[in-house]
């Protein structure tokens, strides 16, 4: 009986090697399953002929590879987009996950659930150029549907090869008819603040060529700084077609100067008095502002009405976003005494203060006129426009 035991021991090591070995030949042979199912080439010739029919040049640093652990899909190991005829990226990274659904995996579809991408850089300066490149869309307006969502990490913002954030973090949820959608992004200045944005809404299907965006909520926040909250609905019919009616507030330092000395402040300090520097002001200040876009209509453009209320500031704007570009070249290219077009903004303003980094001033005022356009049969001069400031 005794002898008998090594005997049994001897048995069970083969059956457990016999186990692992049928493990391994159904790894391997799932493996080859899924490397036949996902076909990488497949994903990245599909990849390149519609980003050429774009404009865009796909450049992979090595052919595409699949993956299967923890979820099916095609990893890109460093690849770059690259507008046809230019030199600068809008997009480059050091790899890409694009995830597959393990059902249209086993039915052959092609189809994505996710998209991870790692260490991107993306170039403002390029990615305006595609947009401006890439013809608008007649028709009733498309959602792009998201299964599961796209999730960016480390990544880089620059216009023009120049780094305007750092560590650039974006996630975003599941896009579909009826679903709430939400994009959460962070990133970090080159001063080291750091960044956040929120943008939420719950699109509906299309309707009568109208996507209806309801539920539309909208947050940006600066570390130790101000804080914009904004809620409100849409609507967009495509391309420009975008209408939007937001109010909320906004949150920042208040701008108001410390309080003057009294008289009899005065009085002791002249007398010798020890007296102590005026408090300045920390308190946080709300204001109230509303934001309406008007869609680009019968030759005009997109517009944006801005209304602002506050202690130390007050804003009645409208402005058409699209036109700053040209407005700024034609100024730019005029000569002295000549006039360089119509103001794409119309309002007033006034302010306390103004903190952008670069730009410091006090005592603001702004009046840009009433109308956004000439009216038929007057001048097409700019519009009048004075603005005075005590900037420092």
């Amino acid at each position: 009986m005794p002898a008998s035991a090594p005997t049994s021991r001897h048995l069970l090591r083969w059956i457990a090697l016999a186990i692992a070995a049928v493990l391994v030949a159904l790894a391997v042979a799932l493996v080859v399953y899924v490397h036949h199912l996902l076909q990488p080439q497949r994903f990245t010739t599909l990849l390149e002929n519609d980003l050429a029919a774009a404009g865009i040049r796909l450049d992979l640093d090595a052919p595409a590879e699949p993956t299967l652990f923890p979820h099916p899909g095609v990893q890109l190991q460093g690849f770059s987009l690259t507008n046809i005829g230019s030199g600068t990226p809008v997009l480059q990274a050091s790899g890409a996950t694009i995830v597959v659904p393990w059902r249209a995996l086993l039915h052959g579809d092609v189809a994505i659930e996710r998209v991870d991408v790692n260490a991107p850089r993306l170039d403002l300066g390029e990615l305006e150029t595609l947009l401006a490149r890439l013809p608008h869309h007649a028709g009733p307006p498309r959602l792009p549907t998201i299964a599961t969502g796209v999730h960016m990490s480390q990544g880089t913002l620059t216009r023009n090869g120049s780094p305007l954030l750092f560590d650039l973090s974006l996630v975003t949820g599941a896009l579909a008819p009826g679903q709430r959608f939400r994009l959460d992004a962070s990133a970090r200045t080159a001063a080291g603040r750091r960044l956040t944005g929120m943008f939420a809404t719950t699109p509906s299907a299309v309707r009568d060529g109208v996507i209806d965006l309801d539920s539309l909520q909208v947050g940006i926040a600066e570390q130790h700084g101000a804080a914009l909250q904004l809620e409100g609905r849409g609507s967009w019919r495509g391309g420009e077609d975008l209408a939007l009616q937001l109010a909320g507030s906004l949150l920042h330092r208040s701008f108001a100067p410390p309080p003057p000395a009294s008289g009899a402040t005065r009085a002791k300090a002249g007398a010798g008095a020890v007296s102590s520097a005026p408090p300045t002001t920390d308190d946080n200040v709300i204001d109230k502002i509303e934001l309406q876009i008007a869609p680009a209509r019968a030759g005009v453009p997109l517009t944006v009405t801005l209304k602002l209320d506050g202690d130390d500031a007050h804003a009645d704007l409208r402005m058409q976003p699209t036109q700053f570009d040209d407005w700024w070249t034609r100024l730019l290219a005029a000569q002295p005494g000549e006039p360089s077009g119509h103001l794409p903004f119309t309002g007033t303003a006034q302010a306390k203060q103004l903190d952008l980094g670069w730009l410091k001033a006090t005592d603001i005022s702004i009046d840009a006129g009433t109308d956004l356009a000439p009216a038929p049969g007057t001048s097409t001069g700019p519009a009048p426009a004075s603005a005075t400031s005590g900037g420092h």
